[in-house]
């Protein structure tokens, strides 16, 4: 992502990444959803460097919001355990958090990064409990 600070609407180049990289996301958490039912497995390396690159675009999308310096990752994480706070099923808060990052939209700013970096740290969960069945 080209994280160029501006007002206004986002550059197309801005937009069209962010819609990739949700698209992308999606397509990640499905996989790890229905690798048991298929009989396939997800490698949590895979996971793991998949979740970083989500909280690099997160820190980008926040730098374009001009919050710089904003602890993305204390947010993301506090997003993550708001979402999980009865019930800690990480694929699902993913699902849920992606949605609501999606919706928002780059013009979400921090908000949006925050969303971004919690289905990191979902994913960071799922990758740990790789030998258990996360549907």
């Amino acid at each position: 992502m080209t994280a160029v600070s501006q007002s206004g609407t986002p550059s197309p180049h801005n937009q069209q990444t962010f819609e990739t990289c949700v698209a992308l996301t999606l397509q990640m958490i499905a996989s790890i959803e229905f690798a048991p039912t298929t009989g396939d497995t997800t490698d949590p390396d895979l996971i793991l460097a998949f979740a970083g690159q989500l909280d690099r675009h997160a820190q980008d999308i926040a730098l374009m919001a001009g919050q710089a310096d904003a602890d993305v990752a204390g947010l993301s994480a506090n997003v993550y355990e708001q979402l999980c706070a009865v019930r800690d099923e990480p694929v699902q808060a993913a699902y849920h958090a992606l949605k609501s990052a999606a919706f928002l939209g780059l013009g979400g700013g921090l908000t949006t990064a925050s969303l971004l970096g919690a289905v990191a740290v979902a994913l960071r969960r799922v990758a740990v409990r790789s030998e258990r069945l996360v549907h």
